[in-house]
């Protein structure tokens, strides 16, 4: 994929993620930019709609960070104004961020999805 078509599929991305920051699709790319093979995961989940998974961190796909998220932020998601529930694309934008993070702070992000759980865990009640 190009540049300009990766720049502009993000653009829509980010559009329909809900995403209002003008500076927001920049500060994406370039950081994608920074993070060559996070950046070719994110260009195969636009060619395929699906994640890859073949880049991983301590271990750790894409796929793994998303649903980390999606329990840990459990409670967030559960509110009916949230901006991520129900929205695809801002799921997995915030999966790719917090994977380009991960990458460059790999000990603070995989100690979190190691050590914490969501609002639903096994022995909670």
């Amino acid at each position: 994929m190009n540049k300009e078509d990766l720049y502009n599929y993000t653009e829509e991305m980010v559009k329909r993620a809900g995403i209002t920051d003008p500076d927001y699709t920049d500060s994406f790319m370039t950081s994608l930019n920074e993070h060559p093979q996070i950046r070719e995961e994110y260009i195969y989940y636009l060619e395929h709609g699906s994640y890859n998974c073949a880049y991983t961190i301590e271990g750790f796909s894409v796929a793994d960070i998303v649903i980390w998220q999606m329990d840990h932020f459990k409670a967030l998601l559960d509110d009916k104004v949230s901006q991520i529930k129900d929205n695809p694309y801002r799921m997995t934008l915030e999966g790719f961020l917090t994977m380009m993070k991960m990458e460059d702070d790999p000990d603070r992000y995989v100690s979190k999805i190691r050590s914490t759980t969501g609002t639903d865990y096994l022995g909670k009640y």
